[in-house]
């Protein structure tokens, strides 16, 4: 395992041991999550999320990586796909009067289901990525890198978030 995807690994570890910590801190009432924390906890995951996809990117574009490299990010994205509907408690949209910035649309709440299930295609779609890249052929990385870019993040970002200035 090379340092990189070792980092992906450990990255995509944190991530999800935060958000379920945030779940279980003092701070918390029950399940529900402080809305402070939870817009911190999901804009540092989606950060992550930008930067596995600007990594498997390079790869493609550039040839920095190897397909062992974009596995493990894709692999990081699984992980951080799995937290994400525990990031977004209610209350936490950008309609509510909380004073924090966010792009989250009311429309997480008000059709939670059809948000978890983006959130699980976004995990489908990244472990379908890790299938294709342990088979090493660019061109179906590249296929499926579009596909978790255009239906993975695009069908959650499409319907769920504000688009930003």
């Amino acid at each position: 395992m090379t340092v990189r995807s070792r980092l992906a690994a450990a990255t995509a570890a944190f991530v999800v041991v935060s958000c379920v910590g945030l779940l279980t801190s003092p701070g918390t009432i029950g399940a529900t999550m402080d809305v402070k924390d939870a817009i911190e906890a999901r804009q540092k995951a989606m950060k992550e999320n930008a930067e596995h996809m600007k990594a498997i990117n390079a790869y493609l574009e550039t040839g920095q990586g190897d397909p062992a490299m974009v596995a493990e990010h894709a692999k990081a994205i699984a992980e951080i796909a799995k937290a994400i509907p525990t990031v977004f408690p209610a209350g936490s949209s950008l309609a509510d009067n909380h004073g924090i910035k966010t792009a989250a649309k009311p429309e997480i709440w008000t059709d939670r289901a059809g948000f978890e299930q983006a959130a699980t295609y976004l995990g489908e779609e990244a472990e379908e990525l890790v299938e294709v890249a342990d088979g090493g052929d660019k061109q179906a990385i590249a296929a499926a890198f579009a596909e978790l870019g255009k239906e993975g993040c695009g069908g959650c970002h499409s319907k769920f978030r504000q688009k930003q200035d």
